[in-house]
């Protein structure tokens, strides 16, 4: 029995004895313990100096101008990426990530040289990341990286790959997550794949843009790219390959169930793979599975507050998405079902008497 209770508590040592470490960057001081609210840090880096592996720091609302290094297996938590804000300073990366870490409801701003270099596992979730500069700029990955319920939005860089994430020969998976507003030179102003694996799944790609590189809104460059009931639009280049989604080099990008239109000068560059159920509002995808449309026009409404983390694009009354899913169900790359859209609304809307999910990232709860 001792010998079992013995291996027990050693089995749960790194979860039972981890710490939280508390931030304050309105009413806290360095010279804290930092173990409680009241005694909180004034800085996120020196709470990070004071944590061990598998700790939690709560980062509570606040402005801090920081450069941080992550090099240990790590949970940051803000209190809500509205008001708790991390701030590169335009200085440098604002998080470099070279352990596992969970990063969450923070707004990631102002970084020179990115807004997150990460070549460890990263969870992003509930985060916006904006207004970052350099060679990834929102986010560069070279690790495996998860984005979940995020905005990243604002993001620009002239010279280099990409505006938005640039997934560098790692593992990306985009979720529930909205990627507008970015721009790039180099390759593309939303999502570059570069010799990675990255799947988009619930998502909503728009008003990215980029200036002589391959695409707008999502590039594969030598990697596999999978996209699965999100919305693509909106995008546009200049000098470029396509406004949508560019797949070079004879790599594979696969969608199903959903929308590519009005990208701007077309949606598609070279050749796609459909796995059914998408629409295009022109034939530059070439879309030929089953339940593909090709210029047919989706009739959309604009990006905004419709419910849930992330803004979406929603169906207009009438649109040919409603109901035009997989009759069998909208799944992900795996053959999972997607039960809920962008929004976290159920999929097939609640109140549907056709129980058949709809094309693209925001589903229709009737019919």
């Amino acid at each position: 029995m001792k010998k079992l209770l013995l291996a027990l508590l050693l089995a749960l040592a790194p979860t039972a004895f981890a710490s939280t470490w508390y931030v304050d960057g309105v009413h806290g001081s360095d010279s804290n313990d930092c173990k409680t609210r009241q005694t909180a840090c004034k800085t996120i880096g020196h709470a990070i100096s004071l944590a061990s592996s598998r700790d939690t720091i709560g980062v509570g609302p606040a402005t801090y101008k920081e450069n941080l290094t992550i090099n240990i297996s790590l949970k940051i938590i803000g209190a809500d990426a509205r008001t708790t804000i991390v701030d590169g300073n335009h200085s440098g990366t604002v998080f470099t990530v070279s352990a596992p870490a969970n990063i969450s409801r923070l707004t990631i701003q102002n970084g020179r040289g990115d807004g997150i270099r990460s070549s460890d596992t990263l969870i992003l979730s509930r985060c916006i990341v904006t207004g970052n500069t350099g060679s990834g700029s929102g986010i560069d990955n070279e690790g495996t990286l998860t984005v979940s319920m995020c905005t990243i939005t604002g993001n620009s860089f002239t010279g280099g790959y990409n505006g938005g994430i640039t997934n560098n020969e790692g593992r990306l998976t985009v979720k529930r997550s909205t990627i507008t507003g970015n721009s790039g030179g180099g390759y593309s102003g939303g999502i570059l794949n570069l010799e990675g694996t990255a799947t988009v799944n619930n998502s909503t790609i728009t008003g990215n843009s980029f200036i002589g590189g391959s695409s707008g809104g999502i590039a594969n460059l030598e990697g596999t790219t999978t996209i699965n009931n999100s919305t693509i639009t909106r995008n546009s280049f200049t000098g470029g390959n396509s406004g949508g989604i560019a797949n070079l080099e004879g790599v594979a990008t696969t969608l199903q169930n959903t929308i590519t239109a009005n990208n701007s000068p077309w949606n598609c560059y070279s050749t796609v793979t459909s796995g059914g159920y998408n629409l295009s509002d022109d034939d530059s995808c070439n879309f030929n599975g089953p339940g593909d449309m090709n210029n047919t026009e989706p009739l959309l409404g604009t990006l905004g507050n419709n419910g849930g983390p992330t803004q979406t694009i929603p169906e207009l009354a009438g649109s040919p998405t409603i109901d035009a899913g997989n009759p069998t169900g909208c799944r992900n790359s795996n053959g999972a079902l997607l039960g809920m859209d962008q929004r976290h609304y159920p999929r097939p809307g609640k109140y549907k008497n056709d129980k058949r999910c709809d094309i693209g990232a925001y589903e229709s709860q009737t019919d």
